[in-house]
């Protein structure tokens, strides 16, 4: 009898062991690997941020169709940049939003004077500027962001981001949930492999469903580049780290395409003239 116990005891055992290491290979299957990012950046050769005190947030340009898609990228992106306690992070008085978000940007080219006087003004080191390029709130919500980050006293570009981040990609949806710890329900093989379920697998998960939770999701993955720090599940092309260089014939370091808007390095040219 005891023999029959211990006999049916290490069946459960190894029963036990081979059902763990069913479910740890069927977790390893299903989970999104770390993907190449939907972004560029760049980093001028030199610049520390470890030297900067205070940094002003202008208020973002909208290109996109929605009218507040601006202000809640910005608000969005200035909280995760205060949340990094690295600097004083301040925002624009309200009355300026208008003026600055039209003027300090033009096809291209910074008007030096205005972006001084910013500095000036505000005792700022860095003065971020940003544009919404693409904006869609309804799931799955998308963001495209162009961060451009001038220093006052050197007047040129020092950090840019410039990407798309589209909720619809796996492994950015892998990321979402990632930063809100939340995990997809798993489904016992059994079921997964005789039940038809939707398309949208993630339609239950709330990060990816709330536009403002997305928009903070984006506004930390974007400081985080900006800062050159590295991003959780995103795995950089060649040259990510190679540290100071060039790229595509671009001073400076250029990772992942490369494609600011003003182009790397280059001297801040007064746009006078050019306003409409």
């Amino acid at each position: 009898m005891k023999k029959r116990l211990m006999g049916a005891a290490a069946v459960l055992t190894a029963a036990l062991a081979g059902g763990c290491g069913l479910l740890e290979k069927v977790k390893q299957r299903d989970r999104v690997p770390p993907a190449p990012p939907t972004f560029s950046q760049y980093h001028l050769d030199g610049w520390q941020w470890e030297n900067v005190r205070r940094v002003a947030v202008l208020p973002f340009r909208n290109e996109s169709g929605y009218t507040r898609a601006g202000e809640e990228a910005r608000d969005a992106f200035a909280a995760e940049l205060q949340r990094a306690g690295r600097f004083e992070v301040i925002s624009t008085p309200p009355d300026d939003r208008a003026i600055l978000a039209a003027q300090v940007r033009c096809g291209g080219r910074f008007d030096e004077v205005l972006l001084y006087d910013i500095a000036m003004a505000t005792n700022a080191d860095v003065v971020i500027h940003g544009t919404v390029s693409n904006y869609s709130p309804y799931p799955r919500p998308r963001l495209g962001l162009v961060i451009q980050a001038v220093g006052s006293q050197e007047g040129k570009v020092v950090a840019s981001v410039d990407g798309l981040w589209d909720s619809t990609d796996l492994a950015i949806a892998e990321r979402v949930r990632v930063t809100y710890r939340e995990r997809a329900r798993e489904r016992p093989p059994w079921i997964r492999n005789h039940v038809i379920a939707s398309d949208d697998s993630f339609a239950a998960d709330i990060a990816l469903d709330s536009p403002a939770l997305f928009r903070r999701f984006v506004g930390r993955e974007t400081v985080l580049t900006l800062l050159g720090l590295p991003v959780p599940g995103v795995v950089m092309g060649a040259g990510a780290g190679a540290g100071p260089g060039t790229m595509g014939g671009a001073a400076g370091n250029c990772q992942v395409g490369c494609a600011p808007a003003l182009a790397p390095g280059a001297p801040v040219v007064p746009a006078a003239g050019t306003m409409k």
